[in-house]
């Protein structure tokens, strides 16, 4: 019945298979064979529906639905699998003359200039049309920009993570958006040659943001004021602070900082009480649904078309579009096309967190929040105005949080008192910032707008600060497998379906997911405190080596001296959450001794064994005594 109901969702689902197939299957297959095979399996979908029995009509929907799971599979391998990525390697593995096209405007990193390119060929003028981040030295007199042509003297590398264990993906990611490549470009090292045409959107779209971050700035607004509002409006927050960025996700608000479907919203309603006089005829209310899509799309490209910003105005173009004709349109239609739409577009968004995110807390209050309106009908408008706010809350933690704590580790203690007190604060600040853009031409009333958004600013900060200081306000290190992340979406699903429908199918669903979710928990723990091993780190700078002996570590680094390192929490911290670690640091060069570990210069011992710690820069003097060593432990500075 549901999916009577949800047609797109028959399609989706195949279509979502295919992708995932393409992503994780080890599958070659050729595009020109996946081809064929849709245009069979179309041909005999056609051909069997002519036929009205229930046999061929069965078998024409498999037919259409193996289609989709071939059109997923299909466009995934054109997204994300690199065929010439083998042929070209070739090329780049010693230091030449390259010519590149900069296609996207360079961003300033603290010791370079970060610029996407397309290596177009190399010295032999071999064809190549490779994307590659190209890091430029900041001593450059004259930085690239978009739509240079340059010739680049340097040796191209594979895009490599980090090597640590359960650290970010970064390789991955970058494939999912057809980059495979990375160069430091030294200021001799390249030559601008000419330009090649832009993208006119792409480029009009960046200038238009740049031109509204200085009308911010020419209101005296700067500090994180300044960072704030050119995030939360523009999706600009290059200049934010990472402490006020921690903050923010402490507190379990930092979807604020992200331009979202509130936003767009915002702009929407804004822009359809401006359009309202257009709604007197057919024709103009067509003019007014184009003018509208036109300038929700235009917005979404300022900001960076981020997930969110896709999402939401995708939604608003079916709802313009249904207003337009006079029907209601229905939030599930309207979710899961925009999902169809902007997965066909992209497949691979569909691993990307904030698309993850953004889908689920839509999902969440679309289906949760109206059944916890219900439970209460306060009589004050005002108390019913909080009460709307903290169910939209909970109802999009409900759906999120799951996932969340599966990526980040981290519950936010405090969600439902940020949220009260930072959502119509930041409702108003888009106003206030949008207010301020349209009247930017009027000094007098500018000034008062951006004297009265800074303070707004500073009021939403301080409450979010004080919030982050309160004692508990994070639950950290927490770790869940995918497998207990789905169990706990079951508990949710059963129990709400439970309450809804109260059917003992559900109840014995419901508690059934929770006990497996209980024993998964009691088998990781028991699993990860019985593991003796060690772990050679690898840091932006320095060296790091772990003994963990039953979930008690001692990590010797000879640059981390703290947990608040960077290195650690880029580099250690979410092994050490994924295995249920606790770890003490250690500087290198130190000895030490607890209950299972001896360390004496560059010797442990460790579960029975002696370990050398050799380094290569290190000069290691003979011993008075020779020492069995077991194994050696070579460490890179």
């Amino acid at each position: 019945m549901f999916f009577r109901n949800y047609p797109v969702l028959r399609l989706l689902i195949p279509f979502a298979l295919g992708i995932a197939g393409a992503y994780w299957l080890p599958l070659e297959l050729s595009k020109t064979l996946i081809l064929s095979l849709m245009i069979v399996c179309w041909l005999v979908a056609l051909a069997l529906q002519h036929k009205k029995t229930l046999t061929t009509t069965l078998l024409s929907g498999i037919f259409l639905q193996i289609l989709f799971v071939l059109a997923g599979f299909c466009l995934t391998c054109i997204h994300f699998r690199n065929d010439n990525m083998i042929s070209f390697r070739k090329n780049f593995e010693e230091k030449q003359i390259f010519m590149a096209k900069i296609i996207d405007h360079p961003v300033p990193k603290a010791k370079s200039l970060k610029a996407l390119a397309i290596i177009e060929q190399n010295t032999d003028k071999q064809a190549i049309g490779q994307k590659a981040v190209l890091y430029f030295a900041k001593d450059s007199l004259h930085p690239p920009n978009y739509g240079d042509v340059v010739l680049i003297h340097s040796k191209i590398s594979e895009i490599e993570n980090s090597k640590n264990p359960y650290a970010f993906d970064y390789k991955k990611y970058m494939q999912r958006r057809g980059i495979f490549y990375t160069a430091y470009i030294p200021a001799s090292g390249w030559q601008k040659i000419g330009q090649f045409k832009k993208n006119l959107l792409r480029d009009k779209t960046y200038r238009i943001q740049h031109y509204f971050s200085q009308i911010f700035a020419d209101a005296s607004m700067s500090g994180d004021e300044y960072s704030i509002i050119t995030a939360i409006l523009l999706g600009n927050d290059e200049t934010m602070e990472p402490e006020l960025k921690a903050s923010y996700a402490s507190a379990g608000v930092s979807h604020i900082l992200c331009v979202s479907g509130m936003h767009v919203g915002v702009i929407f309603m804004i822009l359809n009480f401006l359009l309202q006089p257009l709604d007197y005829s057919k024709q103009l209310r067509l003019l007014k649904a184009v003018l509208l899509m036109i300038f929700i799309w235009l917005y979404a490209c300022i900001t960076g078309l981020s997930p969110s910003v896709t999402r939401a105005a995708t939604m608003f173009s079916f709802v313009t579009i249904g207003n337009m004709m006079r029907r209601n349109t229905n939030i599930f239609h309207s979710l899961f096309a925009s999902l169809f739409i902007l997965l066909i577009i992209n497949p691979l968004l569909i691993f990307e967190i904030g698309f993850q995110l953004s889908y689920a807390a839509v999902f969440g209050i679309v289906i949760f929040q109206q059944k916890l309106v219900e439970l209460w009908e306060p009589k004050s408008k005002i108390i019913n105005y909080f009460w709307n706010l903290i169910t939209v809350s909970v109802a999009a933690q409900l759906a999120t949080f799951p996932l969340s704590v599966y990526t980040f580790g981290q519950f936010p203690n405090y969600f439902l008192l940020a949220n009260l007190s930072v959502i119509s604060l930041s409702f108003l600040v888009v106003v206030s910032g949008v207010c301020l853009l349209a009247v930017s031409f009027i000094p007098i009333v500018s000034s008062w707008i951006a004297w009265l958004l800074t303070r707004e600013i500073r009021l939403m900060n301080f409450l979010i600060q004080s919030i982050e200081k309160l004692p508990g306000s994070v639950t950290e290190n927490i770790s869940i497998s995918w497998v207990q992340m789905l169990l706990i979406y079951l508990c949710i699903i059963a129990f709400y379906l439970l309450f809804l429908k109260k059917k003992k199918l559900y109840y014995w669903l419901g508690f059934s997911s929770l006990l497996c979710l209980i024993l998964f928990f009691d088998f990781d723990k028991y699993y990860t405190q019985h593991i003796e091993n060690q772990t050679i780190y690898k840091l932006s700078k320095g060296m790091a080596v772990s003994f963990n002996y039953h979930g008690k570590a001692v990590i010797f680094s000879d640059s981390i001296r703290d947990k608040k390192h960077p290195d650690y929490a880029f580099c250690i911290k979410n092994h050490e959450r994924k295995e249920r670690i606790e770890s003490v640091i250690i500087s290198l060069d130190s000895n030490y001794q607890n209950e299972f570990l001896l360390k004496e210069k560059d010797f442990v011992v460790f579960d029975g064994k002696t370990y050398q710690l050799i380094r290569r820069k290190r000069r290691h003097s003979p011993t008075s005594n020779k020492i069995a060593v077991d194994e050696m432990i070579f460490l890179k500075d």
